[in-house]
C-alpha cells in the first residue's frame, strides 16, 4: 500500500500538489455558469413549445370532433355548437365559432377555435366541412356508389 506524502520539505514546483488552486476553481465555476446560462433558456423554451403543441393537439381533436357532430347532426348540431368539457378545461379562454357560406359541394361550414395563447386570437385554428344539401339522396353504402 502506498502512503500519502506530506509536503513538509521544500520540493520542486508541482511535485507535491494537493487540491485545487483558487484560480482553477474560478475557471471551473465560470465554465459551469456559462454552460448553464446557455442551456437553461433552451430548456425553458422547449417546455413551452411542448405545452403549446399539447394545446394545439387538443384543439385539433376538438375541431375534428365538432366537425363529425355537424356532419352527423346537420343544422341541429350547429345550433348547439359549444366547446367540450375537455377543451374548456385544457384550453384557457376557448371560443368556438363558425362561418357558413354556399358552395358547389353543398353548404361550407368553417369551424374556428381560439384560446388565450400568444397570437392565437388573431390566427384561429380552422377546419372546413361541407353539408350536403339533401342528405337523403347521398349513397349510404359502398355498393350504392358503384355504377
Amino acid at each position: 500500500m502506498k502512503r500519502l506524502q506530506t509536503c513538509t520539505a521544500p520540493m520542486p514546483a508541482g511535485a507535491c500538489r494537493r487540491g485545487m488552486s483558487s484560480f482553477e476553481l474560478l475557471v471551473a465555476f465560470s465554465l459551469l455558469v456559462g454552460a448553464m446560462a446557455s442551456t437553461v433558456p433552451l430548456y425553458v423554451r422547449h417546455q413551452r413549445l411542448l405545452a403549446e403543441s399539447r394545446r394545439e393537439r387538443v384543439a385539433m381533436e376538438e375541431l375534428a370532433n365538432q366537425a363529425e357532430r355537424i356532419v352527423a347532426g346537420g343544422e341541429a348540431a350547429l345550433d348547439r355548437l359549444e366547446p367540450s368539457e375537455t377543451a374548456m378545461r385544457r384550453l384557457p379562454g376557448v371560443v368556438l365559432a363558425y362561418e357558413r357560406e354556399p358552395s358547389l359541394l353543398g353548404e361550407r361550414v368553417v369551424l374556428m377555435l381560439t384560446w388565450d395563447d400568444v397570437g392565437r386570437r388573431e390566427h384561429p385554428l380552422k377546419l372546413a366541412v361541407w353539408l350536403a344539401e339533401d342528405m337523403a339522396d347521398q349513397p349510404t353504402s359502398p355498393e350504392e356508389v358503384r355504377p
